[in-house]
């Protein structure tokens, strides 16, 4: 199984400021974890507490989508409602996004504030 911060020929680890193809060997990134685990761009994946958003419904009207939206975002979460709709969670913010703020998720990822939080996190816990 490749690095897990390998994503279409880029590294996207906390480690790095912002992803960027530059790290990336593909030896090493397509390897098993014995290789790439000694990349210094390497973290583990963080295992975090159950997400508090499961605890909130979502509210469909202002929460769900009809298409499955995607983003490159590691903190973006897809969820399947049982109505057949689609729902996005952020995984730093801990709660469902509205459609409008998915939108923003999927154009603008890497400016995130958000995400940068999430990432600086994820660094300092792996480290």
């Amino acid at each position: 199984m490749p690095c897990p911060w390998y994503k279409d020929g880029v590294c996207t680890s906390p480690a790095l400021e912002s992803p960027s193809p530059d790290p990336v060997i593909p030896a090493i990134c397509l390897g098993d974890e014995e290789v790439y685990g000694k990349c210094r761009y390497f973290r583990k994946v963080s295992k975090q507490a159950a997400p508090t958003y499961k605890a909130s419904k979502p509210l469909l009207l202002i929460h769900s989508l009809s298409k499955e939206p995607r983003s490159e975002c590691e903190f973006f979460v897809v969820e399947r409602h049982e109505s057949g709709s689609f729902l996005s969670v952020c995984r730093v913010l801990g709660r469902y996004l509205t459609r409008y703020e998915v939108k923003l998720c999927e154009r603008y990822w890497r400016d995130c504030p958000f995400r940068k939080l999430g990432v600086r996190a994820s660094a300092e816990e792996g480290q």
